[in-house]
């Protein structure tokens, strides 16, 4: 049986055993036109869920803080313009409609510890009518190193600190501008995660969060989720917030290569016969080149539905949405996952996905992409198809690059590396400085993509990474080695008395519902 896969920036045509389950995303659904987009935004604003139109919660005096993701998400990078880019400027006018002062806006990029935008990726999210207007002295990245711009708030009923972003509760209203891929991100995880501090996102950045809970991508039943809930619920009483959430459709590829997500049954005769061809086209071109041809491809994605107003009742219908597009059906756990991992990861944007990023994209995300169980049963293997370069981005991925030479020499072990070496990283002045003023990640930020593996470094009975040329690289990240799919799967076979294989094609992204 063939899986067609990516592995790194190669498309692969893997031999997997007769009756693997091979698991593709459900046709995209319909979304708004762009044209459409700033018309569907005001009406948002002004039919609202869940609290008081925007003209009623603001006057001529009112500060008004305006927060957004940073290009993490949605990914891959749309085309121009940026749902971002339509969003603010519908918005702003809007405000300005009401009363509000230009030189009582402040624009802000929630990075939280992910890295700074640098001005060119500011202006291709945001374009250059805004940028015009407001950056650099209204238009910025939050920085949560900075101690001028830090609030305490306290703690939660359960003694996790509350630290956040100054302008918050500085504002007469926050207006939080997100758009929202999976059921990860949005809700209460927009302000209380993305304008947070180390302190407060250290309380659910944690591994016993998910130690024995897989349930990272989703609220429900999400420990993780639950401590967010818990900061962002002390943040609500010392401001006033407003979501505006755009949900995404998965539309992750242009109509000349959406043939590459596509089942065989939905495929015309033609795009058959490009899935059999391209592996070995593929093949012919210098890495490098592939490289710069898969990185310049666009997700032609567009909102489903946009919706503002108070956070419950806007991310309520987010994840209604999202799980109405989202999901496969999948009859059982499965013994075996095979996945071939793309050079992405929404913490690579702009740069080569680094060997650390190998292990906790597949583990921490794609394993946790499900509703109900997760899809690889206690004891199951994983395996990973990805080249697996040990590089890292100079400037990006400095905490990567030490995490890597300084921490998994000693211990893959989420919680003996948060016990030994995260306190270290999170307060080194070098690492800070990077993050603050050199565009890198922040220290903590390795652990963090880490720490949402826990469970399934927990519960499988082996990783075996396929691709790199030895095992150098696997021993270094703490799991196993193949020189071939077929040798993986045997090792596999080994561990679980069979072929139970399930192999999802992804991009475009899905959860499995299961159970």
């Amino acid at each position: 049986m063939k899986y067609l896969t990516f592995s790194g920036n190669d498309i692969l045509n893997a031999r997997l055993p007769a009756g693997s389950n091979i698991l593709y995303a459900p046709a995209a659904v319909p979304g708004i036109a762009k044209r459409d987009v700033p018309a569907a935004v005001v009406r948002a604003f002004e039919q609202p869920l869940g609290m008081e139109p925007l003209s009623e919660l603001v006057d001529a005096s009112s500060k008004i803080l305006i927060a957004f993701d940073d290009n993490c998400q949605p990914f891959p990078s749309t085309p121009k313009p940026d749902p971002r880019q339509q969003s603010l400027e519908a918005l702003i006018p809007l405000l300005y409609s009401y009363g509000v002062k230009k030189e009582n806006l402040r624009l802000i990029c929630a990075v939280a510890l992910h890295r700074k935008m640098k001005k060119f990726e500011m202006a291709a999210m945001v374009g250059p009518k805004i940028m015009a207007e407001f950056y650099p002295d209204q238009l910025t990245n939050y920085d949560a190193e900075d101690p001028e711009d830090i609030a305490d708030l306290g703690e939660t009923d359960q003694g996790e600190p509350v630290r956040i972003c100054k302008g918050v509760v500085d504002s007469d209203l926050v207006i939080y501008v997100d758009t929202v891929q999976l059921p990860l991100n949005g809700g209460h995880k927009s302000v209380a995660v993305g304008l947070g501090t180390y302190d407060s996102i250290a309380n659910h950045h944690h591994p016993k969060m998910t130690e024995d809970s897989p349930h990272v991508m989703q609220p429900a039943g999400s420990h993780m989720h639950d401590c967010i809930e818990r900061v962002s619920r002390v943040v609500q009483k010392h401001a006033k917030i407003m979501v505006m959430e755009a949900v995404m459709n998965n539309a992750a590829y242009p109509s000349h290569l959406s043939y590459l997500g596509k089942p065989p049954s939905r495929c015309n005769f033609v795009e058959r016969g490009l899935k059999a061809v391209t592996p070995g086209a593929m093949r012919l071109v210098p890495e490098g080149i592939r490289r710069k041809m898969l990185k310049s491809v666009p997700g032609p994605y567009d909102p489903i539905e946009i919706n503002a107003g108070s956070i419950d009742a806007v991310h309520a219908r987010t994840l209604e949405l999202l799980k109405g597009q989202l999901t496969v059906p999948a009859p059982r756990e499965y013994n075996t996952l095979v996945f071939g991992l793309p050079d992405i990861s929404p913490y690579s944007i702009d740069a080569r996905i680094n060997p650390v990023l190998v292990v906790s994209d597949v583990l921490g995300y794609v394993y946790n992409w499900f509703y109900g169980k997760p899809f690889v049963r206690e004891g199951g293997v994983v395996i990973i198809l990805n080249p697996t370069f040990e590089v890292f981005h100079e400037e990006y991925h400095v905490a990567y690059k030490k995490f890597y030479e300084e921490v998994l020499p000693v211990t893959s072990d989420p919680f003996e590396m948060r016990e030994q070496f995260q306190e270290q990283f999170a307060r080194d002045e070098h690492l800070i400085e990077c993050y603050r003023h050199r565009w890198a990640h922040h220290g903590f930020h390795p652990f963090t993509v880490w720490y949402w593996a826990t469970y399934a470094l927990k519960h499988l009975s082996r990783v075996i990474l396929v691709g790199p040329p030895d095992d150098k690289a696997a021993k270094r990240l703490g799991v196993g080695w193949a020189p071939s799919l077929d040798h993986a799967l045997g090792q596999a076979r080994e561990l679980t008395g069979g072929d139970d294989v399930v192999a999802p094609t992804i991009p475009p992204f899905f959860y499995v519902g299961t159970g």
